[in-house]
């Protein structure tokens, strides 16, 4: 068996060695904290981030911009007209309904009224 005295230099150097080793980590923490270098550098140089970011943007604004191209594939006239004319029954069909919404909603709320009561009078 090993000696008492070499035990206790094993372990003395284990507890220095984990020491270290958690200095070192916590070192590394505070190296790879990002946002907070961010930060720091951001308080430290407040003008040349907004200079920049102000150039980068007028570069951004000064690209040109693309031009989305559209092809449309001509359709015959027969099929356009159907489209107007649907259309147009749609436009005619929504100013109806809304013009008549008024009714139909009080006729269903009646309707629903006296399904109710009906239910109602049954149970009793």
């Amino acid at each position: 068996m090993a000696e008492p005295s070499v035990k206790i230099e094993l372990a003395a150097d284990l507890e220095r060695a984990r020491g270290r080793l958690a200095r070192n980590f916590e070192a590394l923490r505070h190296d790879l904290d990002v946002p907070t270098h961010l930060k720091h550098s951001f308080h430290e140089n407040k003008a040349a981030y907004i200079g920049g970011a102000s150039i980068f943007g007028l570069l951004l604004s000064k690209l040109p911009v693309r031009r989305k191209k559209i092809y449309v594939e001509r359709k015959s006239k027969d099929t356009v007209r159907a489209a107007e004319k649907a259309g147009l029954w749609l436009v005619i069909l929504q100013f109806l309904f809304n013009a008549c919404r008024p009714m139909l909603t009080s006729l269903v709320a009646k309707q629903v009224t006296d399904f109710v009561k009906s239910r109602a009078r049954h149970e009793d």
